[in-house]
Protein backbone atom coordinates (compact mmCIF):
# COMPACT_ATOMS: atom_id res chain seq x y z
CA UNK A 1 0.00 0.00 0.00
CA UNK A 2 1.35 3.41 -1.00
CA UNK A 3 -0.11 6.42 0.86
CA UNK A 4 -3.65 5.01 0.82
CA UNK A 5 -3.19 3.69 -2.70
CA UNK A 6 -3.38 0.01 -3.48
CA UNK A 7 -1.00 -1.17 -6.17
CA UNK A 8 -1.35 -4.50 -7.90
CA UNK A 9 0.90 -5.53 -10.75
CA UNK A 10 -0.84 -7.19 -13.67
CA UNK A 11 1.54 -7.81 -16.53
CA UNK A 12 3.65 -4.82 -17.47
CA UNK A 13 1.29 -2.09 -16.23
CA UNK A 14 0.36 -1.56 -12.59
CA UNK A 15 -3.34 -1.61 -11.80
CA UNK A 16 -4.29 1.18 -9.42
CA UNK A 17 -7.32 1.72 -7.35
CA UNK A 18 -7.43 4.40 -4.75
CA UNK A 19 -8.82 3.20 -1.44
CA UNK A 20 -9.29 6.53 0.34
CA UNK A 21 -12.04 8.02 -1.85
CA UNK A 22 -14.86 7.37 0.60
CA UNK A 23 -12.92 8.76 3.50
CA UNK A 24 -10.98 11.66 1.96
CA UNK A 25 -12.76 12.28 -1.34
CA UNK A 26 -11.73 12.05 -4.96
CA UNK A 27 -9.51 15.17 -5.01
CA UNK A 28 -7.31 13.73 -2.25
CA UNK A 29 -7.07 10.41 -4.11
CA UNK A 30 -6.09 12.23 -7.30
CA UNK A 31 -3.38 14.12 -5.44
CA UNK A 32 -1.99 10.79 -4.19
CA UNK A 33 -2.13 9.42 -7.73
CA UNK A 34 -0.33 12.56 -8.95
CA UNK A 35 2.42 12.08 -6.36
CA UNK A 36 2.78 8.43 -7.33
CA UNK A 37 3.02 9.31 -11.03
CA UNK A 38 5.59 12.04 -10.37
CA UNK A 39 7.78 9.57 -8.49
CA UNK A 40 7.32 7.07 -11.29
CA UNK A 41 8.27 9.61 -14.00
CA UNK A 42 11.37 10.68 -12.10
CA UNK A 43 12.39 7.07 -11.50
CA UNK A 44 11.84 6.26 -15.20
CA UNK A 45 14.16 9.06 -16.30
CA UNK A 46 16.70 8.10 -13.61
CA UNK A 47 16.76 4.32 -13.91
CA UNK A 48 14.55 3.31 -16.85
CA UNK A 49 15.89 0.89 -19.43
CA UNK A 50 15.58 3.38 -22.31
CA UNK A 51 17.21 6.17 -20.30
CA UNK A 52 20.10 3.99 -19.14
CA UNK A 53 20.71 2.75 -22.68
CA UNK A 54 20.69 6.20 -24.29
CA UNK A 55 22.91 7.69 -21.58
CA UNK A 56 25.31 4.77 -21.85
CA UNK A 57 25.62 5.33 -25.62
CA UNK A 58 26.09 9.09 -25.13
CA UNK A 59 28.71 8.65 -22.38
CA UNK A 60 30.64 6.14 -24.45
CA UNK A 61 30.56 8.42 -27.52
CA UNK A 62 31.70 11.45 -25.49
CA UNK A 63 34.50 9.42 -23.90
CA UNK A 64 35.67 8.22 -27.32
CA UNK A 65 35.38 11.74 -28.78
CA UNK A 66 37.47 13.09 -25.90
CA UNK A 67 40.18 10.46 -26.47
CA UNK A 68 40.19 11.06 -30.20
CA UNK A 69 40.45 14.84 -29.84
CA UNK A 70 43.16 14.61 -27.19
CA UNK A 71 45.37 11.98 -28.81
CA UNK A 72 44.87 12.55 -32.54
CA UNK A 73 44.12 16.28 -32.39
CA UNK A 74 41.20 15.89 -34.82
CA UNK A 75 37.55 16.85 -34.66
CA UNK A 76 35.59 13.75 -33.54
CA UNK A 77 32.43 14.58 -35.51
CA UNK A 78 31.16 11.01 -35.79
CA UNK A 79 31.35 10.36 -32.06
CA UNK A 80 29.86 13.74 -31.17
CA UNK A 81 26.97 13.11 -33.57
CA UNK A 82 26.40 9.72 -31.97
CA UNK A 83 26.12 11.34 -28.53
CA UNK A 84 23.82 14.03 -29.92
CA UNK A 85 21.57 11.41 -31.52
CA UNK A 86 21.27 9.43 -28.28
CA UNK A 87 20.41 12.55 -26.27
CA UNK A 88 17.92 13.72 -28.91
CA UNK A 89 16.16 10.34 -28.70
CA UNK A 90 15.95 10.76 -24.94
CA UNK A 91 14.61 14.29 -25.49
CA UNK A 92 11.98 12.83 -27.84
CA UNK A 93 10.87 10.53 -25.02
CA UNK A 94 10.45 13.49 -22.67
CA UNK A 95 8.47 15.34 -25.36
CA UNK A 96 6.12 12.39 -25.81
CA UNK A 97 5.70 12.24 -22.04
CA UNK A 98 4.91 15.95 -21.92
CA UNK A 99 2.41 15.58 -24.78
CA UNK A 100 0.67 12.69 -23.03
CA UNK A 101 0.43 14.64 -19.77
CA UNK A 102 -1.10 17.64 -21.56
CA UNK A 103 -3.57 15.55 -23.55
CA UNK A 104 -4.56 13.51 -20.50
CA UNK A 105 -5.06 16.64 -18.40
CA UNK A 106 -7.18 18.24 -21.12
CA UNK A 107 -9.29 15.10 -21.49
CA UNK A 108 -9.78 14.80 -17.72
CA UNK A 109 -10.77 18.47 -17.53
CA UNK A 110 -13.28 17.95 -20.33
CA UNK A 111 -14.74 14.91 -18.56
CA UNK A 112 -15.09 16.83 -15.29
CA UNK A 113 -16.81 19.70 -17.12
CA UNK A 114 -19.26 17.24 -18.69
CA UNK A 115 -19.91 15.67 -15.28
CA UNK A 116 -20.57 19.13 -13.79
CA UNK A 117 -22.98 19.93 -16.60
CA UNK A 118 -24.89 16.68 -16.38
CA UNK A 119 -24.83 16.12 -12.62
CA UNK A 120 -25.07 19.68 -11.28
CA UNK A 121 -26.03 22.40 -13.74
CA UNK A 122 -28.91 20.60 -15.48
CA UNK A 123 -30.55 19.78 -12.14
CA UNK A 124 -29.80 23.20 -10.67
CA UNK A 125 -31.39 24.96 -13.65
CA UNK A 126 -34.54 22.85 -13.22
CA UNK A 127 -34.70 23.72 -9.51
CA UNK A 128 -34.18 27.43 -10.19
CA UNK A 129 -36.88 27.44 -12.88
CA UNK A 130 -39.21 25.64 -10.45
CA UNK A 131 -38.48 28.34 -7.86
CA UNK A 132 -39.38 31.04 -10.40
CA UNK A 133 -42.65 29.25 -11.20
CA UNK A 134 -43.48 29.01 -7.49
CA UNK A 135 -42.78 32.73 -7.20
CA UNK A 136 -45.23 33.36 -10.06
CA UNK A 137 -47.87 31.20 -8.33
CA UNK A 138 -47.56 28.47 -11.00
CA UNK A 139 -47.53 25.61 -8.49
CA UNK A 140 -48.32 22.82 -10.97
CA UNK A 141 -45.46 23.78 -13.35
CA UNK A 142 -43.07 24.20 -10.39
CA UNK A 143 -43.88 20.76 -9.02
CA UNK A 144 -43.39 19.23 -12.49
CA UNK A 145 -39.91 20.77 -12.68
CA UNK A 146 -39.07 19.56 -9.15
CA UNK A 147 -40.23 16.06 -10.14
CA UNK A 148 -37.96 16.21 -13.21
CA UNK A 149 -35.01 17.40 -11.09
CA UNK A 150 -35.62 14.61 -8.57
CA UNK A 151 -35.63 12.04 -11.39
CA UNK A 152 -32.36 13.44 -12.77
CA UNK A 153 -30.75 13.31 -9.32
CA UNK A 154 -31.96 9.73 -8.82
CA UNK A 155 -30.29 8.59 -12.04
CA UNK A 156 -26.85 7.43 -10.95
CA UNK A 157 -25.41 6.77 -14.39
CA UNK A 158 -24.02 9.76 -16.29
CA UNK A 159 -25.22 8.63 -19.71
CA UNK A 160 -24.20 11.71 -21.73
CA UNK A 161 -20.77 11.90 -20.11
CA UNK A 162 -20.10 8.18 -20.51
CA UNK A 163 -21.07 8.28 -24.17
CA UNK A 164 -19.03 11.40 -24.91
CA UNK A 165 -15.90 10.47 -22.96
CA UNK A 166 -15.70 6.68 -23.10
CA UNK A 167 -17.55 5.98 -26.33
CA UNK A 168 -15.55 8.28 -28.59
CA UNK A 169 -13.14 6.72 -31.03
CA UNK A 170 -11.16 9.91 -31.56
CA UNK A 171 -9.23 11.50 -28.73
CA UNK A 172 -5.81 13.07 -28.39
CA UNK A 173 -4.74 10.48 -25.82
CA UNK A 174 -5.71 7.60 -28.13
CA UNK A 175 -3.92 9.25 -31.05
CA UNK A 176 -0.73 9.56 -29.00
CA UNK A 177 -1.12 5.96 -27.89
CA UNK A 178 -1.27 4.83 -31.53
CA UNK A 179 1.75 7.01 -32.38
CA UNK A 180 3.74 5.38 -29.58
CA UNK A 181 2.71 1.92 -30.76
CA UNK A 182 3.83 2.76 -34.30
CA UNK A 183 7.08 4.20 -33.00
CA UNK A 184 7.81 1.03 -31.03
CA UNK A 185 7.22 -1.10 -34.15
CA UNK A 186 9.87 0.73 -36.18
CA UNK A 187 13.09 -1.24 -36.57
CA UNK A 188 16.07 0.25 -34.71
CA UNK A 189 18.62 2.18 -36.79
Amino acid sequence: MLDGMMLEHTGDLPMLWLAGYKRNGLPDGLIKLHEFLLRDVITYFEKGKLTRGKLRVARKAVRQAFKMARKKKVKPSLKINLARQALRELFEETEYTREVVRATAAEMDSAIRRIEEERIWEVLSLIERASEHFGNKEIERGTDLLRDSRAKMKNRILEKTRTAVLGGIHSDVKNIKYQLLERSKKPPK
